[in-house]
Order: C-alpha cells, then structure tokens, then sequence
C-alpha cells in the first residue's frame, strides 16, 4: 500500500459525458450532497464533530468547488499521533490536525462551558482510504447564508453583554462553529488506540479476513468503516474505482475548516470581536505592578472559560497561597509562597453557585485577607487577618473565573502575595445578585485595629429586607452597633439582627424607622483606630441624634440614586470591630 498521496496534476475528476454535462452535473450534485458541502461543524464537544442541519454559506455568483479524483486513485494509508481525546475523537472520524486545531476564541469558550474531561496521552489513529474523491472551495468564494448573518446582527443589537453572547452561542450552535473547505468522499477504516501495534500494518493480516466487517475484531483497538459495504473482502474494497454507480460513498476526510464567523462581513467580525473583548474583566483595575527579579505574576486567563468548583486558601497573618478547581477537574497551579505558613482552608461552590465578590484586605507591601460571596448569597470565612483596607472586586453581571496575582519576595517566608485582581468573565449568568448595590468609601482604622465582619451574611440576596430599627452603644467612640430587620416572605413576616458590632461599653441608644422609612444619609467622624461618631438621616427628613462624641476626621455617606432619580437606601454594613468598638465601617446601599 502507498503510504503517501500521488502529487496532484490538478485535472478535475473525468465523468462519461453522454448525455451532454446533465451526467457529470447531476453527480456532481450527488456528491455535494452525500458530503453535506457547504453545512457548519459544531466542534464545542469532547466527543466528535455535529454536522448542522443547516447551509451556512453558498457559492458566490460563478463560483463552484473543485471536485477532483486526480490524486486520489491510489490507496492511501496515514498514521495521526493525537495528544487529547479530544484530538483522538477527532482524528478517528477523519479530521485533519490542523481542522482539528482550528479553534475561534467563540468556540474555546464553548469547549470550556461544557465542563468536558480532555483526558491529556497519546495515541494512534490509522485511516486506510480506497479511491476517494476532493472537494475543495476557496472560502473567497463563499458567502454566508443570509439567516446565519441576520442572527448575528440580532444578536449584537440586544442590549446586554449576557443577552448578546447567550444569543451568539445559539446561533453557532445552529450553524456551526466551522465550515469545511477541503474534505474527501469515499470510503474509509480507521483504527486507533494506545498501542501503535494494534492499528500498524504488519501486526493486522487484512487478507485473511473473510470481510471488511472483521476489522471490528482487532482488539484493543477502535474501528470505524465508513462508506464501505462491509460484505466486501479487503481486497474487493480496496479496488473499488466506480465513481457512477457507487452508492456507499460518504465524507471520510475533512483536510481544512475556518471558523464560520469568517464567512461574515467585515463589519460584523469586528463587531464581534468587539463583543469578544467585553467577555472578561480585572478588577480591582488598579493593576498588579510590576514584574522583575523581586516580583512575579500568575494569571489564570487560560482557565477563564472554565467555572470555578472550590478554590483552596492557605493563610495565617497572610494569604501565602491560591489553587483553584475547575468544574471538569482542572487545578490551577498555586500560585504564591511555599506553603510554610499558616493552615489551608477550602472553599467548595455547589453545581451553579459562583463566586461574584470578593473583599480584598491590604496592609504596606502585603495581601493579609479575603473574603467571597456567591450569587446563592453564601459568605465564605474571613480568611487571613484585616489589617489595612477592604477593597471590594466585583464586575456587573460577572462571575470570578481566575486571579491575576503578584508576588514579592518576603524578607523571612519568600514569595508571597503582593496584590491580587479577580478574572470576571460577564458571558454565563443573566443576572448577578444585588450587582446594583453600591458600597461606600471605608471610614476608620486603616492599620491593625479589629477584625472582620459583613453583615451580607444576614442579608445574603434578599432584596426586600430592610432596617427596622439601629441600636447604639456610645460614649467617646462608638462602642458598638446593631441592626434589627424585618422582611415579608409568603406573607409572612421575618425579623432578624445582625450581630453587635464593638463591645459591651457605652449607654445605649435606639433608632427605630417607620413603615417605608429607610436610612438615605450617615455622617459621623473617625479617629486613625475607630468610629467616633454617628448619625443617621431617613429619606422622611427624620435625623437619628448624633451618637458618640465629636472627635476625629468628619465624614459623610451618601445613598446614591437610580437613572429615574430614586435613592437608594442602607441595607447593610461591613468593617472592622474589635472588642471595645467599632474600628471601621463601610456603609452598602441598594434600590429601594
């Protein structure tokens, strides 16, 4: 057998002529429509190719694909070496390494959302073809079906970044995520496996088959015969050369494929790529600094098509390390220190809860805390210690798909972490819980002073809880705060308080609201290691007195408004507090 095709001589394939062309055209039909010519490829799955059910494109005025047999008389024998499953799924059904390969960044995020295993290895294909026929078109000489292009004009007009990627998605689901423009007809065996033994040549006795059929007895082996009448002896099959009468014949082959998004005008490419670019965000935008010999960056933007199922923390007075789990098993590497401090915690997510805040707590040159909250409103623990800062990292209608970290060599325990950004990728969930809350700045200590707290634990997603009343311990500071809520579910009404924030000390005082009243204005005052004072003003023009004394910076917080001009109103708090007063605050508002 020739292991390698005859080189061209580019002569197209030779039909009887009688009568006139109807002959030669009317097989020319047939075999465009046993190779499905001009339908999409779904190539999101693990598994194999889906042809569509629909044309993506046709020939442009005049244009006509080559249909040749010139140089595929012989038969032909090639051994493809695959590194994935994917690849060798693939490769057994006759695709080429680099149809395989080609991959738009559309259909990449596809791949990933299915959470498929990709089991890495290496194995062997051989694809032994008899005589065949090439069908090749020039992709200048396509144009894309107009339904096709008319569903990604739609789906680009919607008016979120969710409604439009959702709709894009849909239609390559429906179209196809390539199109070929080289494949072959004819009829093929194609054996693969693990061993290179079990499908080479010199191990397989073809002739002393009875049929074809016995192909499918060679074990540990995967056979597919494609085309063929399986009645037919080896040598029956590999002589076959009635291109007319050959009613068996099916695509065996497909050598070249482009993205279907390819077929589109210029004007929607861009567009799309457009949209493409929207698909991730970094936040906190700040950036991470930069990089040299004292400093690293990890980022897991490779992974970010992926959905996060745990993400493991180990801290002590830092966070040393960052792993995460991918849905389809993945893991991330660690990045950050050697993993000699503290203790490690996990962080596991259930089947569609996903990470959509995340507290970051910075102090000097180091990442000391973190906290997440998921769209099921579930808080995980204050990991690390709070000294510093909070800085909320969060993107509308994002969920957390990876870091963007940066370390710096620490003078006792080596690398650690710098600053981290959170990968939000807007493309998954129509809608992210309470993403139109609005957190003001933070007010208080800014070294060491109290631990963590966020009362988003209490309030998880709810959006109709609200603050029935304030309670208040002050003297010279505010020694602590609580705030007591009512909601309404099924009818039924549910009252519930935060924990006290601060301690036990100073006379107490309470603020009660009314039906409908909410808190719209806080002002107060703050030392460097607490909360001195507080007062609160309703939406009704009613002022809480001023708790607490007058020392310390003035501030003031006030509740943002919507596009119609309608406030917002205090829902919940988060900060620091420790066990004599609350150290410091920041105040969360929501739509009323």
């Amino acid at each position: 057998m020739n292991p390698h095709h005859n080189e061209p001589n580019g002569n197209n394939a030779q039909f009887a002529s009688e009568p006139g062309n109807n002959q030669h055209e009317n097989l020319n039909d047939e075999i465009l429509r046993k190779a499905g010519w001009l339908r999409g490829f779904r190539v999101d799955g693990v598994d194999g190719p889906r042809i569509s059910a629909h044309k993506v494109a046709s020939c442009v005025d005049g244009a006509t694909p080559v249909i040749d047999d010139s140089d595929t008389s012989d038969l032909s024998t090639n051994i493809f070496i695959s590194k994935s499953q994917r690849e060798l799924n693939y490769s057994h059904r006759g695709w080429s390494l680099g149809a395989i390969r080609t991959i738009s960044p559309w259909t990449s995020s596809r791949i990933a959302a299915n959470n498929q295993p990709n089991q890495a290895g290496t194995w062997y294909t051989r694809i032994i073809k008899s005589k065949r026929v090439r069908v090749e078109v020039l992709l200048e000489d396509l144009t894309a079906a107009p339904e096709f292009e008319a569903a990604i004009q739609e789906a680009l007009e919607l008016p979120t970044v969710f409604e439009k990627f959702q709709a894009v998605y849909h239609a390559l689901n429906r179209w196809g995520d390539v199109i070929p423009l080289e494949i072959e007809l004819g009829s093929s065996i194609a054996l693969s496996s693990a061993q290179l033994d079990r499908v080479q040549s010199s191990e397989i006795n073809e002739r002393s088959f009875d049929n074809i059929s016995q192909f499918s007895n060679i074990k540990n082996s995967t056979v597919t015969i494609t085309g063929a009448d399986l009645t037919l002896t080896y040598d029956q099959w590999a002589t076959i050369n009635d291109l007319a009468s050959n009613t068996w014949w099916q695509r065996i082959t497909i050598n070249k494929v482009v993205p279907t998004t390819n077929l589109l005008s210029g004007d929607l490419q861009t567009r799309l790529s457009g949209l493409y670019a929207q698909r991730l965000c970094c936040l906190p935008s700040d950036g991470v600094g930069p990089v040299n010999q004292n400093y690293r960056t990890y980022d897991d933007d490779q992974h970010a098509s992926k959905t996060i199922s745990s993400i493991k923390i180990r801290c002590s007075y830092y966070i040393e390390l960052l792993s995460i789990t991918y849905s389809d098993g993945l893991t991330s590497t660690k990045h950050g220190g050697g993993g000699h401090v503290g203790a490690e915690y996990e962080f596991t997510l259930a089947t569609g809860e996903h990470i959509i805040e995340m507290l970051i707590w910075i102090f000097g040159e180091w990442l000391r805390g973190l906290q997440f909250v998921t769209n099921m409103g579930r808080c995980s623990d204050q990991y690390g210690i709070h000294d510093g800062t909070p800085t909320v990292s969060r993107c509308k209608g994002g969920i957390l798909v990876g870091f963007l970290s940066h370390t710096k060599l620490h003078p006792e325990y080596q690398e650690m972490y710098h600053n981290v950004q959170g990968i939000w990728r807007r493309d998954l969930v129509p809608r992210v819980p309470k993403e139109e809350d609005v957190y003001s700045d933070y007010f208080g200590d800014r070294s060491q002073s109290g631990r963590a707290f966020n009362d988003r634990i209490l309030v998880g997603n709810s959006a109709s809880i609200h603050i029935s009343s304030v309670e208040v311990w002050s003297g010279e500071w505010i020694d602590g705060i609580r705030f007591n809520y009512t909601d309404t579910v099924d009818g039924c009404e549910h009252k519930s308080s935060s924990v006290r924030r601060g301690g036990p000390g100073g006379p107490y005082h309470r603020f009660a609201l009314e039906d409908g009243e909410h808190i719209v204005t806080i002002s107060g005052r703050h030392e460097a290691s607490c909360v001195t004072q507080l007062c609160f003003v309703t939406n009704r023009g009613r002022t809480s007195e001023v708790f607490g004394s007058g020392k310390g910076q003035p501030f003031s917080a006030l509740a943002p408004g919507d596009k119609h001009g309608n406030y917002f109103r205090l829902q919940y708090i988060c900060g620091k507090s420790n066990e004599a007063a609350l150290t410091g605050v920041m105040f969360i508002w929501t739509p009323c």
